[in-house]
């Protein structure tokens, strides 16, 4: 996490810091929910049974479709396209954060 944070803009940095309290006490019933579900099995049992049909990678594609074309990810696709082009840089045995870890 602290990495994360170190990596973000003063203005994510910010943004996170002020709003925390709210999107917990937002978020906070939702993951009750969730957990509730995944604990009784019931996702589970959407999963499998989701899964499980014969058309199953046409419903898929349909449902990842419609959330593709929706207003937020149109909206984040077009903010990527103005990004400046530019060349990856060049990994080497000095760059940092590639190398893996020799311990956890």
């Amino acid at each position: 996490m602290d990495w994360m944070y170190s990596n973000c803009s003063a203005t994510a940095q910010r943004g996170a810091l002020d709003w925390r309290p709210r999107f917990k006490s937002a978020v906070l019933p939702v993951f009750h929910w969730l957990y509730d579900r995944v604990a009784s099995g019931k996702e589970t049992a959407r999963v499998l049974e989701s899964t499980g049909g014969p058309n199953y990678q046409e419903l898929l594609g349909k449902e990842l479709a419609e959330m593709g074309n929706s207003e937020m990810w149109r909206a984040g696709k077009a903010t990527r396209a103005l990004r400046p082009k530019q060349a990856a840089k060049a990994i080497s045995a000095d760059t940092k954060g590639v190398g893996g870890r020799s311990e956890n």
